[in-house]
């Protein structure tokens, strides 16, 4: 019976081994502890970020072509409303704001250089403009938001006077314009 007994011990300590290791391997199933679980969610996390930063920089390249199709047609749109293809036009659009501003363009000097652009020429104007303060500020406002497009590059106080004949707040000042002319078609 001494067998018995002994043999009887081995086997339950072997179902009890048996059974702790059957209950590791169900824990180790279950739990993602195990590399081989891991692996998986971050290739998918780096797959899902990668997918999130391609995605974000090719998202303004969507309908390039109709983009640059727009642009082009807005381009000659705007030069062909806002750049002069004459000086005759752009002394005439100067004369116009000076005249409605009650200012007067002392003197102008022009100057022009090939522009960047096929068929455009820089043209730098300085101008020499005289009047009371407040109505040089609404000529140079008015040249700003003109449909003519003007830059207004600098502007300089040239002198002011409540001397000799002209009344306190005249002013003069040397203005550089900078306009386009476009080739005549």
């Amino acid at each position: 019976m001494a067998d018995f007994s002994r043999v009887r011990k081995r086997i339950i300590y072997s179902i009890v081994a048996l059974g702790v290791v059957d209950v590791a391997a169900v824990v180790y199933l279950a739990l993602p502890l195990r590399a081989g679980s891991a692996q998986p969610e971050q290739v998918n996390a780096q797959a899902e970020e990668e997918y999130r930063r391609f995605s974000h920089t090719n998202v303004p390249l969507r309908g390039i072509d109709q983009k640059l199709a727009q642009a082009q047609k807005d381009d000659a749109s705007f030069i062909e409303r806002r750049v002069p293809s004459r000086y005759s036009d752009v002394v005439a659009e100067l004369g116009k704001l000076a005249s409605a501003n009650q200012i007067s363009i002392a003197s102008v000097n022009y100057a022009s250089t090939p522009g960047e652009l096929p068929g455009m020429l820089n043209l730098e104007m300085h101008a020499g403009l005289a009047g009371q303060y407040v109505n040089l500020v609404k000529f140079l406002n008015a040249v700003e938001r003109d449909k003519m497009f003007f830059i207004i590059d600098s502007i300089g106080l040239t002198g002011q006077s409540g001397k000799g004949g002209q009344p306190a707040g005249y002013v003069h000042l040397d203005v550089k314009v900078d306009t386009f002319l476009r080739a005549q078609s």
